[in-house]
């Protein structure tokens, strides 16, 4: 295998390679006049803001990525195999492509070494989770509007425990009341739809505490 850099001490620690200097590195390997794929520019970027990866993240990556690549970086072809074993099906997603292009891998060819496939997933994961969070605010705010019997957007104390009943968070009328004057930045005993939003996370904080 022929190097057109030395980073060997790096490759052989996933943990410390991931996040540091050399994640961004455009270097191109051959193998067996198979091209190791350059990271994205996005990528790149990506990779300098990226947290640490907790350990059992890391290792569940690791030997889905030995498991298809037999220890060997694997084919761009593999890339959805493995998102597959890692529970993410891009068969249904029809963001893929566009996932893909953005990483200028679509109609391409040749090899993910680790760094960068582990990169892939984090990115795509990343981008998987601020898609399901704007669904869910969709969700929310098709609620709000639906109880907002007046249309001004705003509601009351009884429009926010109609709301709760149905996402079958159930509180007390007391409750209800509370949570308004904690959310109520204008006083006006009334909620917005952002001050809502305010409220669900004080009841998504109190039911985490309630479980521990």
């Amino acid at each position: 295998m022929k190097r057109t850099n030395s980073h060997s001490s790096t490759r052989r620690s996933s943990v410390r390679s991931i996040g540091r200097d050399n994640v961004a590195s455009s270097t191109q390997l051959f193998d067996n006049n198979n091209v190791l794929l350059k990271k994205s520019t996005k990528l790149i970027e990506f990779a300098k803001n990226k947290r640490a990866i907790p350990p059992d993240k890391l290792k569940s990556m690791r030997q889905i990525f030995n498991t298809i690549g037999n220890f060997q970086p694997i084919s761009i072809e593999r890339l959805a195999d493995a998102f597959i074993a890692l529970e993410h099906d891009p068969r249904k997603d029809i963001l893929y492509q566009d996932f893909l292009t953005e990483h200028q891998l679509n109609g391409t060819s040749g090899l993910l070494d680790f760094e960068h496939f582990a990169l892939l997933v984090l990115d795509y994961e990343e981008k998987l989770r601020l898609e399901d969070e704007a669904l869910h605010r969709l969700d929310l705010k098709i609620a709000f509007e639906y109880f907002d019997i007046n249309k001004d957007g705003m509601i009351d104390v009884n429009e926010l425990l109609t709301i709760m009943n149905t996402l079958q968070l159930p509180i007390t009328a007391e409750e209800a009341k509370n949570m308004i004057d904690f959310a109520d930045h204008d006083k006006d005993h009334l909620l917005s739809f952002d001050e809502f939003l305010t409220v669900l996370t004080q009841i998504s904080a109190m039911n985490m505490l309630s479980t521990d």
